[in-house]
């Protein structure tokens, strides 16, 4: 017999708000910023957004946005690999690139896409990737996403006998990539910093590549905003941030 899966849908819907669990939209009448409109509660102050360095409602983003707007039209419509790709998208990659001193940049719409598509490309079968305990849930995605045949180990956070313990059992493996967040968040809420150059120092040790996810340092920590390394006053080592 089948279920009836509307009276089982209605019923779970009713248990979630009855427990308090059933989540709720909140919406905004302003701009994101350290202070927004919510409608029903009037202005409240924010803390659950990534407008970190409040580029959101920065008025020379607005404006430039605008003028974008008016030159390029109101989306791509399309994938960037078809038609989708504008020369803004190329000046924004190698302004990117420039700042954090790479050789090259690619954007994604989030971090979340980035990892999942980033770490799944890079690796084949025969190939490992390392990972922090409590590296972000989308890096996580990433390593599960790999193919099949590709190692995935986890280290203790910000262990480093431990990390050397992993890379000492994938030493038979291909390319070996560690990942690890730049500064730790969502999963670690402690807002604590990877110990990059120990990082940097068991990879070149054991060959592996190093990947940096630097969404919550990029802007903030550093002399000049450029995340993680240049915390460390590092120049070298991370292959891909």
């Amino acid at each position: 017999m089948r279920n009836d899966f509307y009276g089982d849908l209605r019923a779970q819907l009713e248990t979630l708000e009855a427990n308090g669990t059933y989540k709720h939209l909140r919406y905004l009448k302003s701009p994101v910023a350290a202070r927004a409109e919510v409608e029903g509660f009037g202005e409240a102050i924010v803390l659950c957004s990534n407008n970190y360095i409040g580029l959101a409602d920065n008025p020379h983003i607005v404006k430039a946005a605008k003028e974008s707007l008016d030159r390029y039209g109101a989306g791509a419509s399309s994938v960037r690999f078809i038609c989708g790709t504008f020369d803004i998208h190329r000046e924004l990659e190698e302004n990117i690139a420039d700042f954090l001193g790479m050789e090259a940049s690619l954007t994604y719409s989030s971090c979340w896409a980035a990892n999942t598509g980033v770490i799944p490309a890079l690796l084949a079968p025969g190939d490992a990737v390392i990972s922090d305990e409590l590296n972000h849930a989308s890096i996580i995605d990433g390593c599960r996403a790999t193919a099949k045949g590709v190692t995935r180990a986890v280290y203790r956070h910000a262990d480093m006998a431990d990390l050397e313990k992993r890379l000492r059992e994938t030493t038979e493996c291909g390319t070996v990539i560690i990942v690890t967040d730049g500064v730790f968040s969502v999963e670690a809420m402690e807002g604590d910093i990877a110990p990059l150059p120990e990082i940097v120092a068991l990879a070149k040790k054991y060959f592996a590549l190093v990947m940096v996810d630097d969404s919550y340092a990029t802007g903030v920590i550093g002399d000049t905003g450029r995340g993680t390394a240049e915390y460390f006053d590092m120049t070298e080592g991370i292959d891909i941030n």
